[in-house]
């Protein structure tokens, strides 16, 4: 729907989930959004005397958000707004925030900006309501996988190798990388049957109905390192909060 305001600027309607908020210049808020409508976006949220506009809720990481919003020379902004925010992640340990911070970094590695796609809007409100409810990391690495397939990077879990780069990364992590055939005079990373099984039941994982699962301790810590290495190989970027992880 497109409306005009006040200042005559046609506004469009958007549902979005707040991935990223920070304090910009000249009293205005930034923040990521991937909306519904429009896929990810940033936004400005100018402060006027009485806040940040017409807004209802607070403007907070990983809350669900309906606004209206204009662009004006390549910029975005917000005008009216209602956030369904919450204490979520103000209630959760270091420890599992910095995983909340590690999906957040997927989502804006693998995501395309202004690429609309439900299954991805979707994932990631099953992710936010699953960190309330589960186990924050085990959220973190099914969601994760299920993200790479969203983004059109599944991986084939029976078939793909698995190597290990030499040596450890500056940060003392252990890369991975990945191969649709042999590599010559490199052995590849042992990933036997029943890892590979439980890999495919993580992007095949159903939020809402799924039945319990085993999660033998050392074949998820090497599906969660394989998958923040899958990502980082997959979008050429460097996952930050990953180093957090170790700390």
């Amino acid at each position: 729907m497109v409306r005009t305001n006040f200042y005559s600027q046609k506004t469009h309607h958007y549902d979005g989930i707040i991935l990223r908020l920070r304090k910009g210049y000249s009293r205005q808020l930034s923040l990521t959004i991937f909306t519904r409508q429009a896929g990810l976006l940033p936004f400005l949220v100018p402060k006027g005397k009485k806040g940040y506009n017409q807004g209802f809720g607070s403007l907070v990481e990983l809350s669900v958000v309906t606004f209206e919003g204009y662009e004006r020379q390549g910029s975005h902004f917000i005008t009216e707004y209602e956030s369904h925010g919450s204490s979520l992640l103000a209630d959760l340990s270091w420890d599992r925030y910095v995983y909340t911070q590690v999906f957040t970094e997927m989502v804006l590695a693998l995501v395309p900006p202004e690429a609309p796609d439900d299954s991805t809007y979707n994932l990631i409100l099953r992710y936010i309501e699953a960190i309330a409810a589960r186990n924050v990391r085990v959220a973190t690495i099914i969601a994760g996988w299920q993200l790479t397939a969203c983004a059109g990077f599944q991986p084939d879990t029976e078939t793909v190798c698995v190597y290990r780069y030499p040596g450890e990364a500056p940060d003392g992590q252990i890369r991975y990388y990945f191969s649709d055939h042999d590599e010559e005079n490199m052995p590849p990373v042992p990933v036997s049957g029943p890892v590979r099984r439980l890999w495919q039941a993580l992007i095949d994982y159903d939020w809402q109905h799924a039945a319990p699962m085993q999660l033998p301790r050392k074949d998820l810590a090497l599906l969660e390192q394989l998958l923040y290495s899958y990502v980082e190989d997959v979008s050429g970027k460097d996952l930050k909060c990953r180093k957090a992880l170790l700390d």
